[in-house]
């Protein structure tokens, strides 16, 4: 009796898991994929196959997307649907959350998208990333979005969803040096390209001008590639636009961000030189297919560059109107209780001064540097370019702050480097 007892249980129990099996086989063909799901395949403009997050490629890798990019679909009413690149070789994108999908509910669909999917990005808007050093981090400035009409394919196939480039890509190469340069000091560090923009909203350029760390390809020398992704307009011919420091550590500076358009790649070829840089030429290619467009060697499209216009110096108490080689001119203007004076040592020094730097006709100023009686300087580079100093203290201030860091050795200011170009 024992022995049959234990068979009955021992069947009982298998009863029991087979139930459990059978629970769970519902439970998970419950979740299985609808057949009016959304299944999508994703492209850069009218090209045929899958294409984008290789940002810095200039080759055909340019048109391809990288495992696990994500880009947001939504259709309709229905709540938007993350799609994720499972394959770089077969370039095939499926769900990125389990069991969420996009249903066709109609024979004709409207179809948003857009990439990156980060926080923050939508159909609407994005905020482009300051660094973009790194693959990983470029390929999040490479902003897309499409809507499309789509019908149902038949036997299910794949929607095409053709995404729009809403940045423009900006390669600063670095072609050559000037002949001053030794060859330890053909080389360029902390490079910068700047964006006329800081992001987009409801498809216009919002923000101010944004400082951006490019992806880096090279050493420095000679054939070095700086890329980054900036947000189109219509060009500022008074904004920074390439900055550098060259092998003698010096900030050397390319003014005027160009009209740039979306969807093009510029490829800016740069001979550095001691105080300035030269543009040797530009040229312009359509970003996906890597066809050079017309008009893409022009360089007149690059505002001139930054050097050293002159050095007015102290050498006399100053006049009204102080000028100096027919470029710039400094002006000086008191405060109530106000008063200056020059002295060999200290150059122009007093109590409540003000003093304004100012282009004449032809020039434009980038940036002063301000000397102090030893050679300690403070830079501007807004207009307009003003030192003062206040009723209660001597040390020259360069926007508030002083010269010297608030210690209060600085007593006046000896001479100023004022930087530009000549007006085209």
């Amino acid at each position: 009796m024992k022995a049959k007892y234990l068979s009955l249980a021992a069947l009982a129990l298998m009863g029991t898991l087979a139930s459990c099996q059978s629970d769970d086989e519902a439970t998970a063909n419950s979740f299985a994929r609808p057949d009016n799901a959304v299944s999508i395949n994703v492209s850069v403009g009218s090209l045929k196959g899958t294409t984008r997050s290789n940002a810095i490629a200039t080759d055909d890798t340019q048109r391809q997307f990288n495992q696990g990019d994500q880009i947001s679909v939504s259709t309709n009413d229905q709540e938007a649907v993350l799609f994720q690149c499972t394959s770089t070789d077969d370039q095939t994108w499926t769900e990125a959350v389990p069991n969420k999908f996009l249903l066709w509910t109609q024979p004709m669909l409207t179809f948003s998208a857009y990439y990156p999917a980060t926080t923050g990005t939508s159909m609407t808007a994005f905020t482009l990333p300051a660094d973009q050093s790194s693959t990983e981090k470029i390929a999040k400035a490479d902003y897309m979005t499409r809507q499309q009409v789509i019908s149902r394919p038949e036997g299910g196939s794949d929607i095409q969803m053709q995404l729009e480039r809403k940045m423009a890509r900006v390669i600063v190469r670095i072609s050559g040096f000037g002949s001053q340069y030794r060859d330890d000091q053909k080389t360029v560090s902390n490079v910068s390209i700047y964006s006329e923009a800081s992001g987009i909203e409801n498809g216009n350029p919002t923000g101010s001008s944004t400082e951006i760390q490019p992806y880096a390809q090279g050493t420095g020398g000679q054939g070095s590639t700086y890329t980054a992704l900036v947000v189109p307009g219509y060009g500022d011919s008074g904004a920074r636009f390439i900055q550098l420091t060259d092998g003698e550590g010096s900030t050397l500076l390319v003014k005027g961000i160009p009209e740039l358009n979306a969807g093009n790649s510029y490829t800016f070829n740069l001979v550095v030189g001691k105080n300035r840089i030269e543009v040797e030429s530009v040229t312009v290619q359509d970003w996906t297919t890597g066809e050079t467009l017309t008009g893409g060697q022009a360089t007149e499209a690059v505002a001139p560059t930054e050097t050293l216009l002159t050095t007015i110096t102290a050498t006399a108490k100053e006049q009204a109107s102080y000028s100096t080689a027919n470029v710039a001119t400094v002006s000086f203007s008191y405060t109530a209780g106000g008063s200056s004076a020059y002295l060999a040592n200290w150059g122009w020094w007093g109590y409540g001064w003000i003093a304004t730097v100012t282009a004449a006709e032809g020039y434009t100023i980038t940036k002063c540097i301000f000397y102090d009686d030893a050679n300690r300087t403070a830079t501007d580079s807004e207009a307009p370019f003003v030192v003062e100093t206040t009723e209660e203290d001597k040390t020259p201030r360069i926007n508030g702050t002083p010269i010297d860091g608030g210690n209060m050795w600085s007593k006046g200011i000896k001479k100023i480097e004022v930087y530009g170009y000549v007006t085209p």
